[in-house]
C-alpha cells in the first residue's frame, strides 16, 4: 500500500552503497516541505543500522538558526540585566531537593525501530465519565528495527480528546501484536501509550481522513512510552525489559512510530 510518507522518507535518507534501494511506492498528496523546516531530520544508513542525524546543520536549519541569532541579536538591549534571583518557590524546592551531591546516569536514546499501522475507517465511541472515548483497529501494520521487521498483525488503539487549561490534548493508548518474519515467527505485544498536543482544529484535521490530506501532522508533537513483551526466548532477552520513547506522526488513518531505546 503507498503511504504519503514513502518520498518524504526515502528522499532524507543516505543509502549506504551495499544496501539496495526499495522500490519507490506513490505518494499521496502532502503538503511541500520548504527549505527551512525547523524538524528537517535525516536518516543515516551505517554497517549496524540505521541513525537519526542532528537536525542542526542539516537542509535549511542553518538557515533558521542564522536568523534567529540575527534577530535576538537586534532585539538584544545595550546594556545586559543583570540575572534575576531565583523565585521564593524555587529556592524552597531547591532547599528541600533530595540528595543533591548525587549524580545520577542521564538516560541516553538511540533509535531503534519503526512502526506503520493503518487504521479501520470504522470505529467506535464509548461513553466514560470525563467525555468520549474512540476505540479502532489496525488493518494493516509493518515495522523494522534492529531486533527484526515484520508485520502488525492486530491491535487498535484507544483516543480521547482532553481539556487541561490552555492544553489540548488527544490521549492515545495502543496496542499492537507484532509478527516476526522469521522461518518460524515469534510474537511480540507492543504497548504505546502518549498524547499529541496542538491546536485544536489542526488536531481535528489530521483525525480526518479527507481533511488531513494537505495538513502537515508534524506541526503537532505526539509522543508517546513504549513496552515491548514476548514469550519467545529469541527476543525475551532484547525486548522485555527494554523501554522506548516513541515520536509519532498521526494523519487521516495512518500512524507512524520512531522509537528510541533509552538505556
Amino acid at each position: 500500500m503507498g503511504s504519503w510518507l514513502d518520498d518524504t522518507l526515502l528522499n532524507n535518507v543516505y543509502q549506504h552503497p551495499d544496501i539496495p534501494v526499495p522500490p519507490q511506492a506513490p505518494a499521496h498528496a502532502m503538503p511541500d516541505l520548504n527549505e527551512d523546516s525547523d524538524w528537517d531530520t535525516t536518516l543515516v544508513v551505517t554497517d549496524e543500522w540505521l541513525k537519526v542525524a542532528s537536525e542542526r546543520r542539516h537542509s535549511g536549519w542553518e538557515s533558521v538558526e542564522r536568523r534567529w541569532i540575527e534577530n535576538q541579536q537586534a532585539i538584544q538591549p545595550a546594556v545586559q540585566k543583570p540575572p534575576s534571583e531565583p523565585t521564593k518557590e524555587a529556592c524552597e524546592a531547591m532547599a528541600r531537593f533530595p540528595y543533591p551531591h548525587v549524580s545520577i546516569p542521564t538516560p541516553q536514546l538511540e533509535f531503534d525501530f519503526r512502526m506503520r499501522v493503518i487504521l479501520n475507517s470504522q470505529s467506535a465511541s464509548v461513553a466514560v465519565s470525563d467525555g468520549f472515548k474512540k476505540w479502532s483497529t489496525f488493518s494493516d501494520g509493518s515495522w523494522a528495527g534492529r531486533f527484526g521487521h515484520g508485520v502488525v498483525v492486530n491491535g487498535g488503539q484507544e483516543s480521547q480528546d482532553l481539556v487541561y487549561g490552555k492544553t489540548v490534548a488527544t490521549q492515545v493508548e495502543a496496542t499492537h501484536k507484532l509478527q516476526t518474519e522469521d522461518e518460524v515467527p515469534a510474537y511480540i505485544e507492543c504497548k504505546a501509550r502518549g498524547n499529541m498536543t496542538g491546536a485544536p482544529e489542526m488536531m481535528k484535521l489530521l483525525q480526518d481522513l479527507n481533511a488531513s490530506r494537505d495538513v502537515d501532522p508534524r506541526l503537532c508533537p505526539f509522543r508517546v512510552f513504549i513496552t515491548m513483551k514476548t514469550q519467545d526466548e529469541r527476543y525475551a532477552s532484547k525486548l522485555n525489559a527494554g523501554l522506548w520513547i516513541g515520536s509519532c506522526l498521526w494523519k487521516g488513518l495512518e500512524v507512524v512510530y520512531d522509537a528510541y531505546r533509552v538505556s
